[in-house]
């Protein structure tokens, strides 16, 4: 996982996070349930991100 830039991750979070809430918004419901997957996903990538990197000391 050292190859994953967590700056890269964290603004994609922040990117679905506002595609989520323009979801909301405008009530797509597909977009709704794609991006919350999405922005779901890149969370727990960046919880791996975080973990392993706490394993490392």
């Amino acid at each position: 996982m050292n190859t994953i830039d967590k700056h890269a991750v964290d603004e994609a979070i922040a990117q679905a996070f506002k595609e989520v809430r323009t979801a909301m918004n405008s009530h797509n419901e597909k977009s709704l349930h794609m991006y919350t997957e999405a922005l779901t996903a890149l969370l727990e990538l960046r919880k791996a991100i975080t973990d392993e990197a706490a394993s490392r000391g």
